[in-house]
């Protein structure tokens, strides 16, 4: 397609392919003299155009871009249909991507680290307040921009032009770019089968177990950005089922032990940013600016006291536009000690409020309280109002947590709790979301299906199926078919865990009171001369047990 024109761009020569299209470097001319203006063009492949699903896809991945617009995001430019040809016009970024420059340099320097998070985070918070979740942060999305046009650094909300010391080029913007997985859960009526819901070495733990990501899953995978810019490795290393498990439950070594020029504040930043916990990382992309931008102000604070490697770094981060000059150094360094002195002038007097004893008293007395009252033994109606309570939420994690916290707990302490009807009901929810979240966490490793993936889930709809004795056959053989086949390795582990799980589980406890009483029921029907009423339940049963020899000898004795 080199050459042809679509809509009002000509396209130059590609830029990448992927399942869903192709993109391209085109141009277009606004008018005779004009200069030629540059942009990305997306073309969905004409194969997939034909299929409402991918269309769909396609037309949310432009749905979102268009809610967007940030200096620190790609911007969508417009899009259109020309011949059965669906594409897509985004702003050109020449990068090149981070991706890039940590193969050409190994790792970055932390100051330039800082610069990219600074400058990131606004932009993920734009998204977010549009309840967009990028769902897939890792250096390839992120892209070094050329020097800003005049005047354009006024467009940013957070993040203004910055001379980074160690990039080449002067007011160069960080973009974040790729929402395409973003666009697969932008709508309900949307499903998604057997696709990659992000890159496993950046994915968040909560999305390693199968749950929705949020806001905060976008923060932890910014933090292995920042922590794999930083020390020039990501925090866990394996093959994708490995990876899976280590977000979930490894431990990683902190950057500031494998880079020590790290400084504390950045690192403390990073590792709150990889809390398995999402409670435990920032609440949301603007606190996390917060956090960064008083660590640069904390930077310009120490310039002034004549740390030469901070004068550096400050002078070359910091310098920004207003009324169309650029601050110098020594401008620069007074107004920010007099905005330092200022903030802690405004300071004084609720520090000196605070010093007081009486103060102090006061707040160590109810500090005290607080701790009695928060970790005293609930009542069990405590518990059942807090657990169901939790069980009104719309996120299933939060059913966990009514689970694991308050009703179970429950019924072990109060087995004769009056609510235990309830509690049961609640854990049928339970039980049904963990298993819902099983089956999508399934889907999701999926690419194409290898043979040995195959006969596992076969396994595993065999035990669904009350069938243990066709579920351990079908593992079995699997492993001894696959045992030696390096790509099926993962699949052959998995199949000899669920089979010792089989080995290691007592004989099921059948509950066939239900079956007795409907047994019960057909007897009294024949007494009250009801006989075809009375064989219609019993056929039933034989049919719902057939094969079943427990239930079987039970039937016989009717």
């Amino acid at each position: 397609m080199i050459g042809a024109r679509i809509g009002p761009w000509i396209l130059d020569k590609e830029l990448g392919r992927g399942g869903m299209g192709c993109v391209y470097l085109a141009h277009c001319t606004a008018g005779a003299g004009d200069k030629p203006v540059q942009a990305a063009v997306k073309v969905l492949a004409p194969e997939l155009a034909v299929d409402s699903g991918f269309l769909a896809r396609f037309q949310r991945e432009i749905d979102i871009l268009r809610q967007l617009d940030h200096p620190n995001i790609v911007r969508f430019l417009e899009s259109g249909q020309q011949e059965g040809q669906h594409y897509l016009v985004m702003e050109y970024v020449p990068g090149p991507s981070f991706d890039t420059l940590l193969m050409q340099r190994g790792r970055l320097p932390w100051t330039e680290v800082l610069e990219l998070a600074w400058q990131i985070a606004p932009a993920l918070k734009h998204a977010h307040d549009r309840g967009v979740i990028h769902r897939d942060l890792k250096p390839s999305n992120l892209l070094l921009a050329s020097p800003l046009p005049n005047g354009e650094g006024e467009r940013a909300e957070a993040a203004p032009r910055a001379r980074v010391a160690s990039w080449d080029s002067e007011g160069v913007l960080v973009k974040l770019t790729d929402f395409g997985i973003a666009s697969l859960f932008a709508s309900p009526h949307l499903t998604v089968t057997g696709g990659i819901v992000g890159t496993a070495e950046y994915l968040s733990p909560e999305q390693a177990a199968g749950k929705p990501a949020t806001r905060r899953s976008d923060l932890y995978s910014l933090g292995v950005v920042l922590y794999t810019l930083l020390t020039g490795r990501t925090p866990f290393q394996g093959d994708p089922l490995d990876l899976l498990h280590k977000h979930r439950f490894a431990q990683f070594d902190r950057p500031i032990r494998l880079v020590p020029e790290v400084p504390h504040e950045l690192d403390a930043i990073v590792c709150e940013l990889l809390e398995k916990d999402p409670g435990k990382r920032p609440a949301d992309a603007m606190v996390l600016f917060r956090r960064l931008d008083s660590f640069k102000r904390k930077l310009a604070y120490q310039a002034t006291h004549g740390d030469a490697k901070t004068v550096e770094y400050v002078i070359g981060q910091s310098a920004t536009h207003i009324q169309g000059s650029v601050e110098g150094p020594a401008t620069l360094m007074s107004r920010l000690m007099r905005q330092e002195l200022e903030r802690e002038r405004r300071g004084g007097l609720v520090r000196q409020f605070f010093n007081r004893p009486w103060v102090l008293l006061g707040l160590l007395v109810l500090t005290v309280s607080l701790l009695v009252w928060t970790f005293r033994p609930l009542s069990a109606d405590e518990m059942y109002q807090r657990g169901a309570a939790l069980m009104q939420s719309q996120d299933p994690a939060d059913w966990e947590t009514a689970w694991d916290t308050y009703l179970g707990p429950l019924l072990d302490k109060h087995p004769d709790t009056p609510h235990r009807a309830e509690v049961e009901r609640f854990r049928t929810l339970v039980e049904g979301a963990k298993a819902a979240r099983q089956a999508q966490r399934a889907a999701r490793w999926a690419g194409p299906m290898s043979e040995a993936q195959w006969f596992y889930q076969e396994g595993l709809r065999w035990l669904q199926q009350g069938n243990e004795t066709e579920a351990r056959r079908t593992w079995k053989l699997l492993v001894r078919a696959f045992q030696d086949v390096p790509s099926e390795k993962p699949w052959v582990r998995l199949a000899e865990q669920e089979l010792d799980k089989l080995n290691d589980k007592p004989p099921p406890h059948r509950h066939w009171e239900p079956v007795r009483q409907a047994l019960q029921r057909a007897r009294q029907l024949r007494e009250q001369g009801r006989d075809n009423e009375a064989a219609a339940i019993v056929n039933a049963l034989k049919e719902l047990y057939r094969g079943d020899k427990q239930a079987e000898a039970l039937l016989k004795e009717e």
